[in-house]
């Protein structure tokens, strides 16, 4: 009996209309591959909350860093530099390597060790050289989750995933869309994305922020189908081509079904690095506030 009770319970759990994402109309293709996450942590889910709030502020940077290697060397230092000059918390990485033959390190292993002993996950998006490919996601605090989720290809070029992380304070993730004419296929990617956090993190007890490569500028279907479920967080900076900027590639999102946020500043850094020699990205950093409840009692 209490068996059937929590499947009927469970089953309109999920049937409720989400707070976050208005529907949409989705095809069967869209969906068609891997549809469970690699996860390294048991999930950490919501809470019941007691006690007083405090005002959180962090710095989040998302980065597209070319697999490190930009300019035919090893460009690690320079991203290490740069994050310890941008007083990040969090850091979402794009075009990530691990253990292939083009390099054959664990490149976000490196680069957290380098910063410190940081906490990281790496979301291999597809099988690369021998090893994998794919997008990173670091912070500065202890880890209560971490997963992946892929992405399936579609029409485009490549799957894709997204690297998840969670901590007491937000959920984090870091992302990079496929590329192609506006519209497809990195506009059902960013679908997948919506249906996926609308179904697994609306009335979620703290923000949940996504950031990355979404390969596309504002105005586009690909953003504007972004924009139907998360606030845009970062201002419309040009991030693409470091040679000569021209298009907005890069953003920070905060999912609108969770806890809301509030953007204390927000700009495209400059100075730190020489970031022609980096990447053919600029990186670009938000900084946010938010009202946490403290003395948190775990559901039973």
């Amino acid at each position: 009996m209490k068996k059937h009770l929590f499947c009927f319970l469970t089953i309109a759990l999920f049937c409720l209309p989400g707070a976050g994402c208005d529907e949409i109309e989705i095809t069967p293709d869209l969906f068609a591959g891997p549809r469970t996450e690699e996860r390294l942590y048991p999930h950490h889910r919501s809470y019941i909350t007691e006690g007083e709030t405090q005002t959180v502020e962090l710095t989040l940077v998302t980065y597209n860093v070319a697999n490190l290697g930009h300019g035919g060397s090893d460009r690690t230092d320079n991203v290490v530099k740069f994050i310890q000059g941008t007083g990040a918390d969090y850091v979402g990485l794009n075009e990530i390597d691990s253990c292939n033959q083009r390099h054959n390190v664990y490149q976000l292993k490196v680069l957290a060790e380098s910063l410190g002993e940081w906490n990281y996950h790496f979301g291999k998006a597809f099988d690369f050289a021998g090893g994998g490919y794919g997008n990173g996601a670091m912070c500065n605090k202890p880890l209560l989750d971490a997963y992946t989720i892929p992405i399936p290809q579609g029409s485009g070029h490549e799957p894709r995933s997204v690297a998840v992380i969670e901590t007491e304070d937000i959920v984090f993730c870091a992302t990079h869309l496929d590329f192609g004419p506006p519209g497809e296929p990195s506009y059902e990617q960013a679908v997948y994305i919506n249906e996926w956090f609308k179904a697994h993190y609306d009335g979620y007890d703290k923000p949940v922020i996504i950031c990355g490569d979404f390969n596309t500028d504002p105005g586009t279907d690909t953003i504007n189908e972004m924009d139907r479920c998360w606030t845009r967080l970062s201002l419309p900076k040009l991030s693409w081509p470091t040679t000569e900027a021209n298009m907005c590639l890069d953003y920070v999102f905060c999912y609108n079904g969770a806890v809301p946020v509030e953007v204390v500043e927000n700009s495209r850094p400059t100075g730190i690095i020489n970031f022609l020699q980096t990447s053919d990205h600029y990186p670009v950093r938000v900084k946010i506030k938010f009202e946490k409840t403290v003395d948190k009692k775990p559901r039973l």
